[in-house]
C-alpha cells in the first residue's frame, strides 16, 4: 500500500502546509484531530511527518460535532483541526465551537483548523481557495469587478447609478469598469432567450469522427440554434454535443440530418433527458 504522501493531493497538503503547521506549533504539546470523514487521511499523513519532527504529538479524531472525540489526548495541548475540503463552513463551525467549550475545562492551549481545499475563507491553513474571487485570474479582475458582472448577469438593464449605490461607488466609476470589461473582451453584452419558453427535452450526443470531419462539424453545429453545447473531448470520443428540442421526434431527425450524414463519422451515442439546468439561456442565431 503507498504511504499516504504518496497521493498528490495529501503529498501537496504536506509540502504548502507543513512548515507553517509546525511553526504553529512549535514546542509545545499538540495534538492532530481529524474531522471524520474526509480529514481522516490527511490528518494520519501530517502525523507522521510531524512525528519525525516533533516528539510531543498525538493524534485523535472525531465527527464534526465532537462524537468519538478521545478528550485525554487534546487536554493542554495545542489543537489543529485537520479537514479535506470545507464547502459550506458547517462542519467548520460546529468542530470549532464544540472544541471552544472545552478550552478552559481541559486548558486547551490554541486551537487552529487546516483544510486542502477551502471553499468560504475561513480555514487557517489551506492549499487552495475556491470562493468566488480565487477562481478568477485577479490581476484581470478584482472583487468589485466581479459583484458588477454578477449584477448585470441578474439584470443586463439595472443602470450604473443603481449598482454604484449598491457597491458605494460613483455611477461614472462603474462605467469606467464596464468599458474596461467591455474593451479588454472579459464581458460581452447581449440578449439571451430562456431555454425553458421554447424547448421541452435535450440530448447530449456524443461522437466519435476523424480528426478533419469534427473540424467539420464544428463549423456545422456552431451556427444551429438548437445547439447550447459544442466540446472536443479526449477519451472514448472526439466531439460532444448538447441539443434541445420539442420532442424525440426532433433529435432523431437533427442526429441524422446533421450527424450522421457526414462521411467521416464512425460513432454516435445519445442520450435525452430534461432540459439543461444550466445553462438557462441561449444566444439567437440568425444567420
Amino acid at each position: 500500500m503507498k504511504n499516504l504522501v504518496e497521493f498528490e493531493p495529501i503529498g501537496k497538503f504536506i509540502k504548502v502546509l507543513g512548515k507553517d503547521i509546525e511553526t504553529y506549533l512549535g514546542k509545545e504539546d499538540a495534538c492532530i484531530v481529524c474531522v471524520l470523514p474526509d480529514g481522516v487521511f490527511y490528518g494520519h499523513a501530517l502525523y507522521a511527518w510531524l512525528k519525525e519532527r516533533k516528539e510531543n504529538v498525538v493524534l485523535t479524531s472525531m465527527e464534526d460535532e465532537g462524537i468519538g472525540l478521545d478528550e485525554t489526548k487534546i487536554k493542554g495541548r495545542k489543537l489543529l483541526l485537520v479537514s479535506n475540503d470545507i464547502v459550506t463552513g458547517k462542519s467548520y463551525k460546529r468542530s470549532m465551537e464544540t472544541l471552544r467549550t472545552k478550552k478552559v475545562e481541559l486548558d486547551i492551549k490554541d486551537i487552529k483548523f487546516a483544510s486542502s481545499s477551502d471553499r468560504v475563507g475561513v480555514a487557517d491553513f489551506f492549499v487552495t481557495k475556491h470562493s468566488a474571487e480565487a477562481i478568477w485570474h485577479l490581476e484581470e479582475l478584482d472583487a468589485i469587478d466581479l459583484k458588477i458582472i454578477q449584477y448585470l448577469a441578474q439584470n443586463g438593464r439595472e443602470s450604473f447609478a443603481a449598482i454604484a449605490k449598491k457597491l458605494r461607488l460613483s455611477s461614472v466609476a462603474v462605467k469606467n469598469r464596464v468599458d474596461k470589461l467591455l474593451k479588454e473582451k472579459i464581458i460581452r453584452i447581449q440578449s439571451t432567450l430562456n431555454i425553458d419558453q421554447f424547448y421541452t427535452i435535450a440530448a447530449q450526443i456524443n461522437i466519435v469522427a476523424d480528426a478533419k470531419t469534427v473540424e467539420q462539424l464544428i463549423e456545422k453545429l456552431e451556427k444551429c440554434q438548437e445547439v447550447y453545447q459544442l466540446a472536443k473531448t479526449i477519451g472514448r470520443y472526439n466531439l460532444t454535443v448538447g441539443v434541445l428540442a420539442h420532442n424525440l421526434e426532433n433529435i432523431e431527425a437533427f442526429v441524422e440530418d446533421e450527424i450522421r450524414i457526414m462521411p467521416g463519422v464512425k460513432q454516435i451515442v445519445a442520450s435525452t433527458g430534461e432540459i439543461p439546468i444550466l445553462p438557462k439561456t441561449i444566444p439567437p442565431r440568425l444567420s
